[in-house]
């Protein structure tokens, strides 16, 4: 009775971040794809990263939830799954990393040249192939068993060296790049006054493609306390990692805690929109307004426009 409990527990908390981690993506898609909203440079990272936590959530809780009911495809899981789910992963961290550099450049060079869209989308393209590339051996290498997916390599130093690269790629240098851009951010505006908007001296005007001072504080708040949930929630599967392929050592609940983990961190991105930027959490109450109380609610241009 204490393993069924259990399993209930476990097969509940699934549902809930799947859920409500679909939920909150799509809001987010939808608000930032609103008139004026979607052209922006930070509009157009914050739906990749959206992307890629739909990507994880849609193809990951649903496997996992029917393989709770002894309802899986081993071809299916090496193939596409895994595929899929690994690839949004990367194109997550790697978006939020891409978040931080250019939130670096637009603080500490406010009156450089900025990112234009095009760039942007450039950049977004090329984070989604590197994504993909880091993934081929994974294709190549998976085969289905009779205990589902394992990795076939032709020694166990080759695993290793793969997973101390995907550790490196995906969880180290982010880290340090982060670290970094936010330590230039602190040095620099602690070197330099902040001025009210309006005061009319320079520094609180508008800048092309960017918006107010103080809109831009709002963003480097929200990209901070998205790449610390990234460097917390995620650390456990890279652990996880380590200690099977160095060590042999496998824990259900570890892997069971570092998929939970995963999947929260994909649903907790756009709670942390909708506390942190006003603008966000007026358009969830419209959308729910919609949804459940059959209200249509309008919003000026000015509302919704996004940062």
């Amino acid at each position: 009775m204490k393993e069924n409990a259990g399993w209930w527990v476990q097969l509940v908390v699934e549902v809930a971040i799947f859920v409500i981690g679909l939920a909150g993506n799509v809001f987010v898609l939808i608000i930032v794809h609103e008139k004026n909203a979607r052209k922006t440079i930070h509009g157009i990272f914050v739906t990749s990263l959206a992307v890629a936590d739909l990507f994880l959530l849609c193809f990951d809780s649903p496997v996992s939830i029917l393989e709770r009911f002894d309802v899986t495809s081993k071809a299916f899981n090496c193939r596409v799954h895994l595929t899929v789910v690994t690839t949004g992963y990367n194109a997550g961290l790697f978006t939020i990393t891409s978040m931080a550099v250019h939130r670096c450049h637009i603080v500490t060079h406010p009156w450089g040249p900025k990112l234009k869209r095009n760039g942007a989308i450039i950049w977004v393209s090329l984070i989604w192939l590197a994504a993909f590339i880091l993934v081929i051996p994974l294709i190549v290498l998976n085969k289905p068993t009779g205990n589902g997916c394992e990795e076939i390599w032709p020694t166990p130093g080759h695993r290793q060296a793969y997973t101390v690269c995907l550790m490196t790629i995906q969880y180290t240098m982010p880290l340090l790049i982060t670290a970094t851009c936010y330590i230039r951010i602190w040095l620099f505006l602690k070197s330099r006054p902040v001025f009210p908007n309006n005061s009319g001296l320079p520094n609180a005007r508008e800048t092309a493609g960017e918006e107010n001072t103080r809109q831009s504080i709002v963003i480097l708040k929200i990209v901070a306390v998205i790449a610390v949930l990234f460097l917390v929630f995620l650390l456990p599967t890279q652990v996880a990692w380590m200690l099977l392929d160095f060590r042999n050592i496998s824990s259900d609940e570890l892997w069971f805690a570092s998929d939970i983990l995963t999947r929260l961190h994909s649903c907790l991105n756009p709670v942390v929109y909708g506390v942190m930027n006003k603008q966000f959490r007026h358009r969830y109450v419209i959308l729910l307004s919609r949804m459940f109380c059959c209200k249509r609610l309008e919003l000026a241009p000015a509302q919704v426009a996004m940062p």
